[in-house]
């Protein structure tokens, strides 16, 4: 029964990350025409990289949609898979994002311009990562294909893996600020919850349900994260796990959101959604942004092709992120947009 369970995960996970293309874009300009503004540049070639990205899910059983971390919109019946597959480093000098090579997902490490080389840092088979401010990638492992584990490795020096965590299924890892706190999604057979462990004393501790959790600078006592809903959305929520207080942040019966990523000066949430596209008429995935205290929503992109895995800048006037737009065949790549908004 443990080891049905646990295929069942994994398939739930993977399915569609795995896939580098899936049908042929009809759109091939660089951006939408209500991009116009936003300098987008194209970072990685697909002739010389393999970039991972969110794609839209075929296997979202509704009546789990609320115990999943497949995030979407019953609405617009649209679902997307929630990993996260794009870093920046501690600088703002690097980006880090997932390869397929030699049939295994690995992270590759690269300067954040147009130009440069790719260096493979893993090793494994990663699910997931991000970039810690102690200046190592922490994963999700999927090598061993009876659990998904969290790892840690330096991201400039040797091979070395330090495991951390033993669970059937341990996703999304981000360290906090300090380097005291890793929260991350463990799932089991009630849903995803967010749990941290303590890596001065090995010390776990379940804070609260949902999954993608992202730190907020200078406070380890709360997080933001991800919640899919009985109404058959995901939904972005703050949650103080220490005082037991839970604010919902941004929810819209017409979209789904997930990946949320809080800006250098804390106050705007980049993430993920659905919407419509003005030229295709169909759903897709674009990036929004909302102020922490749930105002100030806006949507950056509108391009019919799909946007995801958004990250900041160091100094927030840049977001990075991968997309499969201008791209005949549908592949994905990394792309940037600068962000003006105070």
């Amino acid at each position: 029964m443990k080891r049905n369970y646990l295929s069942h995960i994994c398939v739930y996970i993977t399915s569609t990350l795995l896939l580098a293309s899936c049908g042929t874009s009809q759109y091939l300009d660089l951006y939408a025409p209500e991009e116009s503004g936003l300098n987008v540049m194209k970072i990685t070639d697909e002739s010389s990289n393999t970039v991972m990205g969110n794609r839209a899910s075929k296997f979202v059983i509704k009546k789990n949609f609320t115990i999943s971390t497949i995030a979407g919109c019953e609405k617009a019946n649209y679902y997307w898979t929630t990993n996260k597959l794009l870093s920046i480093s501690p600088n703002g000098d690097e980006l880090a994002y997932l390869s397929e090579i030699n049939k295994q997902n690995n992270i590759m490490i690269r300067k954040a311009g147009a130009q440069g080389a790719s260096t493979q840092r893993t090793f494994r088979n990663v699910l997931d990562f991000s970039w810690g401010n102690d200046d190592n990638l922490y994963f999700s492992d999927f090598s061993d294909t009876q659990r998904i584990q969290i790892g840690a490795t330096n991201a400039h020096a040797g091979s070395i893996m330090r495991q951390l965590t033993n669970n059937s299924v341990d996703i999304n890892p981000v360290i906090t600020t300090d380097g005291k706190l890793l929260f991350f999604t463990r799932i089991d057979k009630s849903g995803p919850f967010i749990w941290s462990l303590n890596l001065e004393d090995g010390a776990l501790t379940s804070c609260a349900r949902g999954y993608n959790p992202c730190i907020i600078n200078g406070n380890n006592d709360s997080f933001i994260c991800v919640r899919n809903s009985t109404a058959g959305i995901s939904e972005i929520w703050l949650v103080n796990y220490v005082e037991g207080k839970e604010t919902l942040i941004l929810s819209d019966k017409n979209r789904g959101f997930s990946n949320p990523v809080i800006s250098p000066n804390g106050q705007w949430i980049l993430c993920q959604g659905n919407s419509e596209s003005s030229i295709t008429k169909k759903n897709n995935l674009d990036l929004f942004a909302v102020k922490l205290d749930g105002t100030g929503f806006i949507q950056l992109t509108y391009h019919p092709a799909d946007d995801c895995s958004p990250v900041w800048s160091e100094d927030g006037k840049y977001i990075y992120f991968i997309s499969s737009r201008a791209n005949k065949d549908d592949y994905f790549n990394i792309w940037r947009i600068r962000f003006d908004l105070e």
